[in-house]
């Protein structure tokens, strides 16, 4: 019996080498995939990076400036020389308009007073005397002198007159006859003396003595109210509602002329003092409203510039003229705030971001 072939195939076997690398095979390609999504994503990031750089070098700077809250400051002072006697205030005490401050003691001024009353009391006097007009009883008086020098001068007249006869037949001699006429002319004129201070008497004072003595009287009166003044200075009140910054000297102290005693802060008159530099200066002065942020009250707010005004020289930063540049200075702006703002304080700090204008 002869063997045949048979039709059945014999099952193959697979090596254990080759299933393992059938199987790695789609993770090698998951893998590449994988890598080249990271490598697209690193390349997008670093060109954004470099996209955003070059972006952000064409932006313009921003300038971080700190300003100052400041207020408008009154300095209460006297033109009298004179020496404290009472203080009223103290720092930081609230104050209003009209309210006493300091009390102050001249006696000098005192006595000049004293003067000036006793002046006025005298043009006063006098005044009265010139409108009182004529008294009848000088006038009566003046008018019985003028009467008897009038009948000595008659008198001496008709003596001269005998005498003369007397010397034209030689009885009596030249030094007589002389002595006769003067009597006349004397007496005649000592007559006319009599009429005319009775004449004035009678007419009482003229509009020239009263304009005189009215004017000695303004004279006086004024020189009572100058003093008047000056003993006003000596009681010192506030002339405004405001916070006293701080007082000068203590009790018993003299004061000089002008010199302050008492500083007062007008809060109702604050602004922002903001220090820029020359290079900065057109970044800011063109801006009609600058933004800060307060941070004592945590709050920003909107300020608008009110005035600009240059710096001393302490505030120039100094340069040679070798490397090209220039002395830098400083400038002070003046910012108010566009609305009320009741509790901005003096000192408190208000920071500023401007953005530098573009070249």
């Amino acid at each position: 019996m002869t063997d045949q072939p048979s039709n059945e195939q014999t099952p193959e076997h697979h090596s254990p080498e080759k299933t393992k690398s059938e199987k790695d095979a789609p993770l090698s390609k998951k893998n590449a995939a994988l890598l080249k999504i990271a490598l697209v994503i690193f390349l997008i990031l670093v060109i954004s990076l470099i996209s955003f750089g070059l972006w952000k070098s064409y932006q313009p700077d921003e300038l971080e400036l700190q300003g100052r809250v400041e207020a408008e400051t009154i300095y209460v002072s006297t033109k009298v020389p004179s020496r404290i006697e009472e203080l009223y205030v103290d720092g930081g005490e609230l104050v209003k308009k009209g309210q006493p401050l300091v009390r102050l003691h001249s006696p000098a001024v005192e006595n000049q007073k004293k003067q000036a009353l006793a002046a006025l009391q005298t043009a006063l006097a006098l005044k009265s005397t010139a409108d009182r007009g004529p008294q009848i009883e000088n006038i009566e008086t003046l008018y019985a002198n003028w009467q008897a020098l009038k009948a000595q001068a008659a008198l001496a007249q008709n003596t001269f007159q005998r005498g003369a006869r007397l010397y034209q037949e030689g009885v009596i001699a030249k030094q007589r006859h002389d002595e006769m006429q003067a009597a006349a002319t004397s007496s005649t004129q000592l007559a006319e003396a009599g009429y005319q201070q009775y004449l004035r008497a009678k007419r009482g004072s003229t509009p020239q003595q009263l304009s005189t003595a009215d004017a000695q009287v303004a004279i006086a009166q004024a020189a009572v109210d100058e003093v008047n003044s000056l003993i006003a200075e000596t009681f010192l009140h506030s002339p405004i509602d405001g916070i006293i910054s701080k007082t000068y000297g203590n009790v018993s102290e003299l004061v000089a002329m002008g010199v302050p005693i008492v500083s007062i802060i007008d809060e109702k008159r604050t602004w922002v003092s903001l220090n820029v530099r020359e290079d900065h200066y057109a970044d800011i002065y063109k801006r009609k409203e600058l933004n800060g942020f307060i941070p004592a009250l945590n709050k920003s707010a909107k300020f608008k510039i009110k005035e600009i005004e240059p710096q001393g020289d302490f505030a120039t930063i100094k340069t040679t003229r070798q490397t090209g540049g220039y002395d830098i200075r400083s400038f002070k702006f003046h910012l108010v705030p566009v609305d009320d703002m009741p509790n901005l304080k003096v000192g408190m700090s208000v920071l500023f971001t401007v953005k530098e204008a573009t070249k």
